[in-house]
């Protein structure tokens, strides 16, 4: 398994190859279609920037709100301030890691002011919750968990 390393095809590859192979399974009744905006991953980091192994050691965070609500405000219209409370909390979170970071060497754990940094997104469906914190996920680099509790609610 480890010897068939390839590379990931881009979403335009995908779309060609799984619109063929429709095609060909179910005749001309079945078009792929594809969102018409989808942002290109951050690749203001080289390959040999980025660290090898993961962990809270290796953060290298320096972006600060503006630059990422900057870079939401390319993506999404409006909602001005789910946006700039979203950009603050996430660099204010990355941010505060670091300087414990700093200040640990040698220290026990010990957390900055003890805030949460937990964010409850509440809204009618289709207002772009999910959207912005993809958005988000993606420029930083971490993975994106969605966890839906509609099945949980009365509704």
């Amino acid at each position: 398994m480890a010897d068939r390393i390839e590379k990931f095809p881009s979403q335009d590859e995908l779309e060609k190859e799984l619109s063929d192979y429709l095609t060909k399974k179910y005749g001309c009744r079945i078009k792929v279609v594809s969102p018409v905006m989808v942002p290109k991953p951050d690749e203001t980091l080289k390959d040999d920037d980025r660290p090898t192994t993961r962990g809270i050691d290796n953060i290298r965070f320096d972006m600060k709100p503006e630059e990422l609500l900057a870079y939401l405000d390319q993506y999404v219209i409006k909602q001005d301030d789910a946006k700039a409370i979203l950009a603050t909390k996430v660099c204010t979170h990355y941010n505060r890691i670091k300087f414990q970071k700093r200040l640990e060497r040698g220290r026990a754990n010990q957390t900055v002011g003890r805030i949460k940094n937990n964010i409850i997104l509440i809204g009618p469906t289709g207002v772009g919750k999910t959207y912005l914190i993809k958005l988000i996920a993606q420029k930083i680099g971490v993975p994106f968990v969605k966890g839906d509790a509609t099945k949980f609610s009365e509704t």
